[in-house]
Order: C-alpha cells, then sequence, then structure tokens
C-alpha cells in the first residue's frame, strides 16, 4: 500500500531520520528532503509553542478576542497541556520534526508493551502538505508492524486529518464529545477477547492536536 519507510537512528546517536525501504536498515537510502526527529531541548520551547498555537489559530478567528486575549488564552492551554503530558506519561518521547534542518513541527509518542500512542503531532502551516506526516506515520506503522504493535491516537471529530488516517488504514474504536480513539493494527493482528483497547493510559482525557492537512 505505501512505499515503506523506516525510522532509523542518525549519526549522532540522538536523532531518528526516515528512510527509504531497503533489504535491510543499514543499507536504506535516506529520503529527500530529510526528515530528522531531534530530541526536544529547552531552546526549543518558543517553536513548539508557536506549533501548538498554529494549531488553534481557525478556532482563535471564531472568538472574537484582541491578539492579547488570544495569547493568554493559548499560553492557559498550551502549559495545562504540556502538564498532563508529563504527568500521565513521563516517559512519553519528545521529538521536534525537521525538515532539510528546519524545525517544521513536533512528535510526541508514547509505547506500551503492546501499543504505540501517536500522542500529539503536530507541523506549522508552511510545512503541511509536504508528505513529512505521511513519512512519518509510515515508517512508525513499519515498526508497528515488526514488533506485532497497533496504534492509537485520539483526534478531533471536525479535524481534516481524520479523512487522512481513515485513508492509512485507522479505524475508530471509541467517541466522546470532543475527540475520536482510533486504532490502526498490522493485518496479521487481530484484538484480544476481552480486552479492551484503553486498558492502558491513554492520552485521552488530556489536549491532543492533530494538525497536518497532509
Amino acid at each position: 500500500m505505501f512505499e515503506r519507510k523506516y525510522l532509523v537512528p542518525d549519526l549522532d546517536g540522538r536523532s531518528l531520520i526516515v528512510a527509504k525501504e531497503a533489504e535491510d536498515r543499514l543499507g536504506s537510502d535516506v529520503t529527500s528532503p530529510l526528515i530528522r526527529l531531534d530530541p526536544i531541548a529547552p531552546e526549543d520551547e518558543p517553536f513548539l509553542y508557536r506549533t501548538f498555537a498554529s494549531t488553534r489559530s481557525d478556532e482563535m478567528a471564531l472568538t472574537g478576542w484582541n491578539p492579547q486575549q488570544q495569547e493568554l488564552f493559548l499560553r492557559m492551554q498550551y502549559e495545562a497541556q504540556r502538564s498532563s503530558y508529563l504527568m500521565q506519561m513521563p516517559d512519553a518521547e519528545y521529538w521536534l520534526i525537521r525538515r532539510d534542518e528546519m524545525a517544521a513541527g513536533r512528535l510526541i509518542l508514547h509505547r506500551t508493551s503492546d501499543k504505540i500512542y501517536v500522542v500529539d503531532i503536530a507541523l506549522i502551516p508552511e510545512f503541511r502538505g509536504l508528505g513529512i506526516g505521511s513519512d512519518l506515520m509510515e515508517a512508525i506503522m513499519h515498526e508497528a508492524s515488526l514488533a506485532g504493535k497497533s496504534i492509537g491516537l485520539h483526534v478531533e471529530r471536525f479535524n481534516p486529518a481524520l479523512r487522512w488516517y481513515e485513508r492509512l488504514g485507522f479505524t475508530v474504536i471509541g467517541s466522546g464529545p470532543i475527540y475520536l480513539e482510533m486504532v490502526w493494527r498490522p493485518q496479521s493482528q487481530t484484538p484480544v477477547a476481552g480486552k479492551k483497547e484503553n486498558d492502558e493510559v491513554t492520552p485521552d482525557t488530556v489536549m491532543g492536536y492533530v494538525n497536518l492537512s497532509d
């Protein structure tokens, strides 16, 4: 269905890069343009807030608030989201998405014994629609397939990314007033009888935004 992609360690041993299908990981060709995941550092904080704020721009446009009111609200929401993530998923992975060395967005993953949760994936507007989100998701899906894991996420009901996830093969397994819970499973994996998808800690009680337009 997809051109197979991998997340492979970069030469620095800290970052990950997206590589194309090859016979083995060491022989993989790096995609062009280069998509890299760097561990988030304190100096990335202004960009992370900018990324978060960009996912709420349409919502803010409907409020009638002035720029100062919008900024105050967004700052409060950003801090609330960050605190919730750290409290509920202290071992989550926080990545800065780069495309050709330029900061493009953020990715948060939470791994459990049987599932990879895409807690948050967002790109700033100028990097949407370029295939970055697709490359990353396909690489995560390939990793999950090799490990026999499913992938879980939550997306707002009216987020355009919902249709994108459906095209990738995600299905809705739960719903709330704002968010839908979705899961993707490798073809060989079937649900275990009696086991609920949300038996583990999931990000459904925190504010997660998916904005890729990809």
